[in-house]
């Protein structure tokens, strides 16, 4: 049976038009190389050399079939080349989910540094709210998603990126608007905009939070997501606990006061545990990033 290995070889033989100069130039010894040649001339069925004494020459058919193979052994290589190469993550694509609150931080600054350094890989971006990250993850819609700690799945795996405090979201007239600094308790009279529908980590309920601190508060579930929320402080329907990575968006009629007391939420990047070559490299890039 004809193997590439036998193509290859003959394409050698047919360059150099000597055995022995092929054969080290094969790395291999002469006879084998031999042996090779006549077992694909036995499966082609007709000679591809005219050996003498004193020279190998190529016949009419070794000639043709030289010429036509050429090119297809170099798109082979070539193949070969960019299989190996998404195979090391160094080509192809990947698709990275975030949401507005994670999307402001690393993600943009790890992009451009992982297209810096592996130019042929090309990155697209979704953003999406947590629970929509997760089913999008969990289908394979993204490769990979920068959210908030712990994500519950038995086929995902997280590295932990960086921690992030909560801040209160105020409108500028509220009566604690000029306090520096605030505590949860002191919160107590207030209606909260819930800023997550989901179980994301120490963010998982407002209800939850308060209750931590020692009253029951007076829940609005009415957006899913902070940004959705901090509108709707703005617009005088209540206040929101929300990541402070928040605040340096451009937010009018809403003032940030920070927690003396605010619990940590750690931001990960997330995949599924048979990720892509590509999809590790990016992940250690915004590991990187993050310090």
């Amino acid at each position: 049976m004809t193997e590439l290995r036998h193509l290859r070889y003959f394409m050698v033989v047919a360059e150099e038009l000597h055995f022995s100069r092929a054969a080290a130039r094969l790395n291999m010894s002469q006879p084998p190389l031999s042996q090779q040649i006549k077992q694909l001339e036995q499966a082609v069925g007709t000679p591809l050399f005219t050996r003498t004494k004193r020279s190998v020459s190529l016949t009419n058919a070794g000639r043709d079939l030289y010429e036509r193979a050429l090119p297809w052994l170099e798109e082979l290589d070539e193949m070969f080349s960019r299989a190996r190469a998404i195979g090391q993550g160094e080509q192809g694509s990947i698709t990275v989910g975030c949401s507005y609150t994670t999307s402001r931080r690393l993600v943009p600054q790890a992009i451009r540094l992982f297209a810096q350094r592996y130019p042929s890989v090309t990155v697209k971006l979704i953003e999406a709210q947590f629970d929509r990250q997760v089913e999008y993850l969990a289908r394979g819609l993204t490769d990979l998603a920068v959210i908030r700690l712990p994500v519950r799945h038995a086929d995902f795996v997280a590295r932990p990126l960086y921690e992030e405090d909560l801040v209160v979201a105020l409108p500028p007239d509220h009566r604690l608007a000029g306090r520096a600094r605030l505590r949860l308790r002191e919160l107590r009279q207030e209606v909260f905009i819930n800023a997550s529908r989901q179980p994301v980590g120490l963010f998982d309920s407002v209800r939850a939070l308060c209750e931590s601190a020692g009253f029951t508060p007076q829940v609005l579930d009415i957006c899913s997501n902070a940004h959705s929320a901090v509108g709707l402080v703005g617009a005088g329907m209540g206040i929101a606990l929300v990541p402070e990575s928040v605040r340096h968006a451009d937010h009018k009629h809403v003032v940030y006061k920070p927690l003396s007391d605010s619990p940590r939420s750690v931001v990960g990047a997330v995949c599924r545990r048979n990720h892509s070559a590509a999809t590790q490299l990016f992940v250690d890039t915004i590991a990187e990033l993050a310090g």
